[in-house]
């Protein structure tokens, strides 16, 4: 049930007005203290309160206007209504120590007399509270069972006033359906016995849907402000009354239940959210009217009943909008994708077979030849003995072997082995190729289980997989030489010590392979055995200046090769170039530092934007469906790349400073 709860489910304003000047008169208010909607008809509840006991609302009379346009309507007494509008009222009496004697024997004769007055088909229940509240009797139809409860009731002798307490458990007695009210009858306010706070209590009618009203046994006018605030937060209101005055209180409020009519009402077409409903209906001569702005559609409506009560498949489907379609998600993309991988490795391991049957074939037609030629000897079974990164097994030098025919056909060996050499990664480049290609499918399979078939979420793996080991040999590569030019200019002095003591230039570089660490020892020891071979000194330093992507060094190789053709002193010269490689590594180690803070915003503004991308991508990718879809969305992707772009490249521009 919606809209606005009983506003004061017992006529105690215009009772009010009854206590104090006598009999109520044939003038009254009326009030809507029910809305609900079901489907398009309104259905309300209409109370007429203060009204004399012989005039009753007109069911023939009412009339029902939404937003201002009269609906068709018809009203009937609630207890002649064929849906059996269940109604619930439950009294709250104070029975602590201030209500001994007269006030208790007063409120036990108002509650005879609400329960003789109100309508049978009422449910009524009773609460009772001093230091703590209690539900003395649950709501029942039954009246003598309520009729009991109250001639039972006595003075709690324990000191304390639980309002709180006593008006939350009467809401939560009152049930969840149906018109509910409270009425709270108490000579005193909140003491702090209560466990509930005032706001909690104040909760719980909002909650429950429940308006509280209270009466305030006293002779004076002055009403306690907790209890007015707790009342004004539940929808009702507080009146002072006597003694004496509290039958008529109670004759009152069960005499305004009687007076209600159940309303029901056409919406009008297009009526949805919420308006303004205004309900009018004659009572003797009198017109009265109220007015509630209610909400105008149901909010739940009821789902219609299944006539499938079978087992159903798991919906695995994503949200409307995402950018992946449906196919993705399913076992069998799942089954497909896994055949395919398993087909392209079981094609990669038949080809390598293949190549090696072949090269056994050539070995066994060569020699039932040879007894041709003119030398008549049997070439000896030459096994390939050669072991790899992968292993020494024949499958493993096969996979290598076709991995090499594909980096000389693809012409880019040279490129690849000259960049393990720099990094320092001891493999061939067929060798590399193969790991490179088995972690990028390694990491597609990986993000594929884990996924459940998605095929972005394998892209994006493959993507990582094919990325990885290649920003791995960049890291790789670029420490390898920044320790080579920190270990330069004492590489250098060790030269220079070395000649000046009478050592050749092979002997001193000999030295630095045995005296020097690691990388710059290893590079001078491959140079060395260059040397050895043939190949004349300067080029083989030359190769490791190429190698290392060192300009420095590069100077220094020219320094030795224009001192050979010229003459003079070595040893002074490369003391000189190494008192200034030493200054310049100072000086670049200083400017690294000053644009650390630069660098690591580059990093973290370039990577932002791209990071957040694949998160939403993978998380919501109905967010990024615009900007593929609609042509706004494609130009300001294509300018927000662009953007991001010349945004690096103006901040690699800013922090890196040549030295």
């Amino acid at each position: 049930m919606t809209g606005r709860r009983l506003a004061a489910a017992l006529a105690l304003a215009a009772l009010a007005v009854g206590v104090t000047a006598g009999p109520a008169s044939a003038e009254g208010t009326g009030r809507v203290v029910e809305v609900s909607v079901e489907g398009r008809t309104l259905q309300l509840l209409f109370q007429a309160d203060g009204l004399a006991d012989d005039v009753l609302l007109d069911p023939a009379s009412v009339s029902v206007d939404v937003d201002g346009v009269s609906v068709p309507a018809t009203a009937v007494p609630v207890e002649d209504d064929s849906r059996a509008v269940l109604r619930t009222s439950v009294l709250a009496f104070d029975n602590s120590r201030s209500m001994i004697g007269a006030p208790l024997e007063a409120a036990k004769a108002a509650a005879t007399t609400f329960l003789t007055s109100v309508p049978p088909d009422v449910a009524v229940g009773l609460v009772t509270f001093g230091a703590t509240a209690n539900v003395a009797e649950a709501p029942t139809r039954d009246r003598s069972v309520v009729q009991n409860a109250v001639d039972g009731l006595a003075v709690d002798d324990t000191t304390g006033t639980a309002l709180f307490d006593a008006a939350a458990l009467a809401m939560d007695a009152t049930g969840g359906e149906g018109f509910r009210s409270v009425v709270l009858l108490t000579d005193g306010n909140e003491d702090g016995s209560s466990e509930l706070s005032l706001t909690e209590a104040i909760g719980h009618a909002t909650d429950d849907g429940v308006t509280v009203d209270a009466v305030y046994i006293s002779d004076g006018v002055t009403q306690p402000p907790e209890l007015q605030e707790l009342i004004a937060g539940a929808g009702g209101q507080v009146v002072t009354a006597g003694t004496v005055d509290l039958a008529s209180v109670f004759a009152g409020s069960a005499r305004a239940i009687a007076n209600q009519l159940s309303v029901s009402a056409t919406l009008p077409e297009g009526a949805e959210g919420s308006g303004t409903v205004t309900v009018r209906a004659l009572a003797g001569e009198s017109q009265l009217a109220d007015g509630v702005f209610a909400r105008l559609s149901d909010p739940d409506p009821a789902p219609r009943p299944s006539t499938d009560n079978g087992p159903r498949a798991l919906d695995t489907t994503i949200p409307d909008g995402a950018l992946l379609a449906e196919v993705a998600h399913s076992p069998a993309t799942l089954r497909g994708a896994l055949a395919a991988i398993f087909i392209a490795l079981l094609g990669v391991l038949l080809v390598a077979l293949g190549s090696l049957r072949r090269d056994d074939q050539q070995g066994r037609v060569r020699r039932r030849l040879s007894i041709y030629t003119l030398t008549g000897r049997t070439p000896a079974r030459r096994e390939k003995t050669t072991s790899t990164a992968l292993g020494g097994s024949q499958v493993a030098r096969s996979a290598v072997d076709l991995a090499n025919r594909v980096v000389a056909k693809r012409d880019f060996e040279a490129g690849l082995a000259l960049r393990l050499e720099s990094a320092g990664v001891p493999l061939r480049a067929a060798e590399w190729i193969i790991i490179h290609v088995g972690a990028a499918v390694g990491a597609a399979m990986l993000a594929l289980l884990i996924s459940g078939a998605g095929i972005l979420p394998t892209a994006l793996g493959l993507a990582v997989g094919l990325g990885l080991p290649f920003g791995y040999l960049i890291v790789k590569e670029s420490r390898r030489t920044s320790a080579f030019l920190a270990q330069l200019p004492d590489t250098l002095q060790l030269i220079a010590g070395s000649l000046s003591a009478g050592y050749s230039m092979p002997q001193a570089i000999d030295t630095v392979v045995r005296e020097a660490a690691q990388p710059i020892a290893a590079e001078f020891n491959r140079a060395l055995v260059e040397a050895r071979l043939g190949v004349p000194i300067e080029d083989a330093l030359d190769r490791v200046a190429e190698r290392m992507h060192s300009r420095d060094f590069g100077w220094v190789v020219m320094a030795v090769r224009i001192q050979r053709e010229v003459g003079g002193n070595l040893a002074e010269l490369l003391t000189t170039v190494s008192a200034t490689l030493r200054e310049r590594e100072r000086l670049r180690r200083q400017v690294k530092v000053l644009s650390a803070e630069g660098r690591l915003s580059a990093w973290i503004l370039g990577l932002l934007p791209p990071v957040f991308s694949v998160y939403l991508l993978l998380t919501q990718p109905s967010y990024l469906k615009p900007l593929v879809t609609e042509a706004l969305g494609i130009l300001l992707l294509g300018l927000g790349l662009t953007l991001l772009a010349v945004g690096v490249l103006w901040m690699r521009k800013a922090i890196k400073v040549e030295v």
